[in-house]
């Protein structure tokens, strides 16, 4: 698209760092925010600020969503559906893969072209290349707004399925927050010994890069199915696990966080699968409908 029209809906960290880079990349920008004050800074800048969302919504082509959640963003979106019709909406709000597709559903009945977004950065990175920025939905909307969205990082479309971006941005958090705890329970058990958080840090940094190949070798195993390589086993992963539980323990360090772990082993131990390959605890993941 030409430059044109932009509105930006929300003015939090995220969304204020958006409104910034879009005005820099030239585009007409009209901002509303629920309190008033914090569309001072990007109207000094030369951005509109809108009294009302209807009068926001109305004002651009593209509209970006950056709201609290789910709920807020349906709460002010509804109501000016009928200033929406027509344009495109991208909505970049944290929301789960069902809360985007109802709203892509939603949009469709309205005549609304959506698109949802999953933002894989800090409001610091948006606009450089380390900012990855998720897209699922209509891709025409997609085609539409791509050069405001390359504006603001790295773009790629997903898939016509609205929740798709949403589920892709949670299972890299997923992962992300587990491998964090991980630190945390590291610490934890070397600071029982005077070693600094800072020194253990390190050493769980040096020894993550280099087991991070793994992680590949892993998903071969899940995608091959039969999990019977000869590699490690669900009954050899049970005794290391046993071990981790146990030195965490005799440091006086709870091991809450390996117990889950151990649990799924058990599980699939005693329902027949002890010399599987471990990565079969996949399947205790699934919950039964």
């Amino acid at each position: 698209m030409p430059k044109g029209s932009l509105t930006v809906l929300g003015l939090g960290a995220m969304g204020s760092a958006i409104a910034h880079r879009l005005r820099g990349a030239g585009y007409a920008l009209t901002v509303w925010n629920r309190t008033a004050a914090k569309a001072e800074p990007h109207t000094a800048a030369g951005a509109q600020a809108a009294p009302t969302v209807a009068a926001a919504a109305a004002a651009g082509d593209v509209v970006f969503v950056v709201l609290l959640d789910h709920a807020t963003v349906r709460e002010h979106l509804e109501p000016v559906a009928a200033e929406l019709k027509g344009k495109v909406v991208v909505n970049l709000t944290t929301t789960t893969p069902n809360q985007s597709r109802a709203t892509a559903a939603w949009a469709a009945e309205y005549g609304i072209a959506y698109l949802d977004g999953a933002i894989m950065a800090v409001p610091d990175m948006i606009g450089t290349p380390d900012a990855r920025l998720l897209y699922a939905g209509d891709e025409s909307a997609y085609a539409i707004a791509r050069p405001a969205l390359e504006a603001l990082g790295a773009a790629e479309f997903a898939g016509a399925d609205p929740g798709v971006a949403s589920l892709k941005d949670m299972a890299l958090l997923s992962a992300m927050d587990l491998m964090l705890l991980g630190y945390v329970q590291a610490i934890a058990m070397m600071r029982t010994v005077g070693t600094t958080a800072a020194d253990t840090a390190g050493e769980v940094e040096m020894w993550l890069a280099a087991m991070l190949p793994y992680g590949r070798e892993i998903a071969a195993i899940v995608d091959g199915g039969t999990y019977d390589t000869g590699g490690q086993s669900v009954d050899f992963d049970r005794a290391g696990i046993a071990s981790l539980i146990t030195a965490s323990r005799e440091q006086g360090v709870s091991a809450r966080f390996l117990e889950a772990h151990r649990v799924l082993l058990d599980e699939l131990a005693a329902s027949g699968h002890g010399a599987s390959d471990w990565p079969r605890i996949i399947d205790r993941l699934t919950i039964p409908s």
